[in-house]
């Protein structure tokens, strides 16, 4: 009898090992599906909207190409202006992880970038390995802070944080602004910016005659291997996708929620923050307030095209920076209407969000079909 139970209970395995499979791989290609719609909608809406302006759809999208992935020193580019994306969004993957909405990414990254360029003014004269590490650190942190607010209101008093972390982009923003028009402009050029940071401080440059600065590979060889540990492989991640999953389970199962919620929310500032240090350092070399084009914003919609799964983002984020750096190869090329490149980008966001709808309502159904023909 015992061994017959035993076969009984290793076949159910056996199906819910299968059925596991199975509901995973069609994940992906329910995934990969939206992903491509988002892609292709975008293109396609882009040339109905080209074609009004009067040009050529084919010249237009041959000009994005080129501008995207059109040589070495092309992608190169495109590699740099992926990189604070990538930052934002794999903050962002942290936070949404746990259904906590950072919309203040934005104000986080400009924070960061401030702190980093009043550290780097403080900090001139001292050697660039031993400055460097302590400016992106103080910029994170920076970033963090600016997240631990809403994160304290959430946690402690419910207060939506998707309100909180909207306006504190303003705030952050006439901080700033404040900032650069006032004690931190620049004395010799008294344009609205910080002095020029000394050379020993910018992040080393990898490849000759290129910008490609040691914080692309920071990013994309350590910070997203170490977002991907967390969220995959530690007790943290874990108790995350719970909160995110079920509220209510997790309060039941003894995860302090206050605790999860403050940390998701200030992980996800720290790396807005350092994304603003590493654009400073890399980049600008000084604070501006031209700093991000809404690098904060297009991080939301490329961590969602990535499924928050940070090796997606990393993808996502490159299709992003080539379609922003396209676009403008594109209005310089082909003469379109420097409205239409960002239109571009903007439908770019809207049909990732709308691919992200549709590919959560595919998923809860096989969800659904799953629980009806697993065994009881």
């Amino acid at each position: 009898m015992s061994q017959i139970l035993n076969r009984v209970e290793k076949t159910i395995n056996r199906i819910k090992k299968t059925d596991e499979r199975r509901l995973q791989y069609q994940l992906f290609l329910i995934r990969m599906a939206t992903s491509l719609f988002a892609v292709g909608l975008t293109l396609l809406v882009g040339a109905v909207f080209i074609v009004l302006a009067g040009s050529n759809p084919f010249t237009a999208y041959y000009w994005m190409y080129q501008g995207s992935l059109g040589g070495v020193s092309i992608m190169v580019e495109t590699l740099v202006r992926s990189t604070p994306i990538l930052l934002v969004s794999q903050g962002l993957a942290v936070a949404f992880t746990a259904k906590l909405w950072n919309i203040g990414a934005e104000g986080q990254l400009y924070m960061g970038g401030m702190l980093a360029s009043i550290a780097a003014i403080m900090l001139q004269g001292l050697p660039g390995y031993s400055a460097i590490p302590v400016i992106l650190l103080l910029a994170g942190l920076a970033g963090a802070f600016w997240a631990l607010i809403p994160a304290l209101l959430k946690a402690y008093y419910e207060i939506n944080e998707v309100f909180t972390t909207l306006m504190l982009n303003y705030v952050a923003l006439y901080i700033v602004s404040y900032l650069l028009l006032g004690p931190f402009r620049d004395p010799v050029s008294q344009f609205p910016e910080t002095q020029t940071i000394s050379k020993e401080l910018w992040l080393p440059i990898m490849l000759q005659g290129t910008r490609l600065h040691a914080g692309v590979l920071l990013t994309v060889f350590i910070a997203t291997p170490v977002v991907y540990f967390i969220l995959k492989k530690t007790v943290f991640g874990m108790r995350l996708a719970i909160l995110g999953a079920n509220p209510e389970a997790a309060r039941y199962s003894g995860i302090n929620i206050v605790k999860e919620i403050v940390l998701g929310l200030v992980f996800s500032g720290f790396l807005a923050g350092v994304a603003g240090g590493v654009e400073v350092l890399g980049i600008q070399h000084k604070m501006r307030m031209e700093i991000s084009p809404g690098y904060g914003y297009t991080g939301i919609a490329v961590a969602l095209l990535g499924y928050l799964n940070p090796f997606g983002i990393l993808l996502a984020s490159l299709f992003m920076g080539g379609v922003m750096n396209g676009s403008t190869t594109m209005h310089r090329m082909a003469r379109i209407p420097v409205g239409m490149a960002y239109l571009i980008q903007s439908l770019a966001i809207l049909f990732i969000m709308v691919g992200y709808l549709i590919q959560e309502k595919l998923a809860a159904r096989l969800f659904e079909r799953l629980e009806e023909h697993r065994p009881a």
